[in-house]
């Protein structure tokens, strides 16, 4: 039974949002700016967010060469430099929103793996496509200064990418946590929501937390569940995908500044404090990662195992510390949904993989909708 203070100022609100994570943190944040009194709650069906805010490996990408040139089999190409300017605004609009320091963002430029030789036609390409988006050309090649590195000799070339940077996943989150209490914003965890009904005046939601079910009540209401927004909107263009992340122990003196991908992006690996983290090859094994339920594909995890040894860092004595995987959301193209279901229920989802990239802005375009 609920008490007479909750059911005065605890379950109703004008906007709820739908999971609790980049997306849903920017949507509340966006509609709190265009309306100051507001009453705005956020419901996550974890502890933390349970899709990828906190799984991520923390990538502010855009694209390598090769996952590219991929893409141009699901679109043409304005709409990649399209979606690619919206990355690069989202990170933009991430950073000015939360500052480098609160969320560890370093400029450390982007890398991509080659294991032939560089196509300089094909740089030449994206250089020319994009340089509008970056305002000067964002690829060339590296791999003269190859010997700086400790890939194995499987790698021919390298091309780098100068706009490309990291997050620390963790204080972003956190930062995103404190700006959502700063702004008076309701975080209600381990809520999950069960079932919700849109009427002429409202709409009606029931969460099961702590082994109770409550009923919210909202004038308007958000989804920002990703891959998980399949459950209550079947009809919608959406994959899940899961990702697998590992670290490594700590070693001493590793020194491997950048973010790095191989494989038309399907891998990639960084260096934070001391480790080396690496995730990815959901190619491998797509029909098993085609899933929301978290776990390990063994599979992936002993051929990243491998290229720790063979390909990225050989000379190294890297062991496996731990592993995780979050779940991502992928369509027939990469273009996130941003769309209202109803005069009062709008979806954001489907950031194919480029969360930290696009989920401020998808959040704030979004909140605009309503």
């Amino acid at each position: 039974m609920l008490s007479y203070w909750e059911k005065s100022s605890l379950i109703e609100y004008d906007l709820v949002v739908v999971g609790g994570g980049l997306v849903g943190s920017f949507a509340a944040l966006t509609y709190r700016k265009h309306h100051p009194e507001a009453r705005i709650a956020l419901l996550e069906r974890g502890v933390l967010p349970n899709g990828a805010s906190t799984k991520n490996a923390g990538f502010a990408c855009f694209g390598s060469i090769s996952e590219l040139q991929e893409d141009l089999n699901d679109c043409n190409l304005d709409e990649l430099v399209a979606l690619t300017e919206k990355r690069f605004k989202g990170i933009e609009y991430l950073r000015a929103s939360l500052t480098d320091t609160s969320i560890g963002y370093e400029a450390v430029k982007g890398y991509e793996l080659v294991f032939k030789t560089v196509d300089s036609d094909q740089l030449a390409f994206f250089n020319d496509a994009l340089s509008s988006v970056f305002g000067k050309n964002p690829f060339s090649d590296l791999t003269p200064s190859l010997e700086a590195y400790p890939f194995g000799s499987k790698v021919k070339g390298l091309i780098e990418h100068a706009f490309e940077g990291t997050v620390h996943t963790g204080m972003l989150m956190k930062a995103l946590h404190q700006k959502l209490q700063e702004e008076g914003i309701s975080y209600f965890t381990g809520s999950e929501l069960v079932e919700f009904e849109e009427t002429a005046s409202a709409v009606s939601l029931w969460v099961a937390s702590s082994k109770q079910r409550l009923q919210f009540k909202s004038h308007q209401l958000v989804f920002c569940t990703n891959a998980f927004t399949q459950y209550f909107f079947p009809e919608l263009d959406i994959t899940p995908g899961r990702g697998l992340v590992l670290v490594t122990h700590p070693v001493k003196n590793l020194k491997l500044s950048g973010s790095f991908h191989y494989h038309s992006g399907y891998n990639y690996f960084r260096c934070i404090d001391n480790r080396i983290l690496l995730g990815g090859a959901r190619h491998l094994d797509k029909s098993s990662e085609t899933t929301t339920t978290f776990g390990v594909n063994e599979k992936i995890q002993n051929q990243l195992i491998e290229d720790l040894h063979t390909i990225i860092a050989p000379e190294y004595k890297l062991e496996v510390d731990y592993s995780w995987s979050g779940i991502m959301a992928f369509g027939k193209n990469k273009q996130p949904i941003i769309r209202k279901m109803s005069d009062r229920i709008a979806v954001a989802a489907r950031l194919g993989g480029m969360g930290v990239a696009l989920g401020s802005l998808v959040g704030k375009e979004v909140a605009e909708l309503l």
